[in-house]
């Protein structure tokens, strides 16, 4: 049998409002961030999931909280699903990376993956433990359907993983605020039913 995954990235918060560096700081949501968590949580109340998992970050689980309290399923926190450790980047305006971590981001743009920033993690590591926490829940959840609440850096991982792309890709994937994706895993067959999908926000 297979498992129905469905990803959904956290609404938005002040530092994605203001375009600043946000890993393992834990911050809640905006206004709309709540909006396009009650948005989202109002369209996978109807695809009728059967549990729910969720970084621990209070963004994510913020997040999730609007599905429980529309399904009744408890949250399941797991450390693997949070996001990356920005380290010394950590609350860095976005837009001035280059100038405050030259040599990270050059070596960043050559290979992703395994550039480390001070203090921090690599996008590798956060790919593959985000992958190993998914295999870990589809397993617990043979022939169910599983909504995993968690941030951008994880859910292109997980998508990255399941399409057989390098980490280095991660960038042909858009992942938005508030956004679903959904994968199927049967074994050690993956496929992607669909990714970014924002419909649920538009009236937002």
């Amino acid at each position: 049998m297979s498992v129905k995954v469905t990803l959904l990235r956290h609404g938005e918060t002040k530092a994605n409002r203001e375009k600043v560096v946000l890993g393992t700081s834990d911050v809640g949501l905006t206004a709309l961030g709540k909006s396009q968590a009650h948005a989202s949580a109002v369209r996978i109340s109807n695809l009728g999931p059967d549990a729910i998992y969720t970084s621990p970050f209070a963004r994510a689980l913020e997040t999730a909280q609007y599905i429980s309290n529309l399904t009744g399923l408890e949250p399941n926190p797991k450390d693997g699903l949070q996001e990356m450790d920005s380290g010394e980047m950590e609350g860095t305006d976005a837009n001035r990376m280059a100038e405050l971590f030259p040599e990270y981001m050059a070596s960043w743009k050559k290979d992703a993956s395994t550039t480390r920033p001070p203090g921090g993690e690599t996008l590798g590591e956060v790919h593959s433990r985000a992958w190993k926490s998914t295999l870990e829940i589809s397993h617990q959840h043979d022939g169910e359907h599983v909504i995993i609440v968690t941030h951008m850096f994880p859910i292109q991982g997980i998508l990255c993983n399941a399409l057989g792309l390098h980490s280095n890709q991660y960038n042909k994937i858009s992942i938005s605020l508030g956004s679903l994706s959904s994968i199927s895993i049967s074994g050690a067959d993956t496929s992607v039913q669909y990714m970014n999908n924002t419909q649920h926000l538009e009236n937002i």
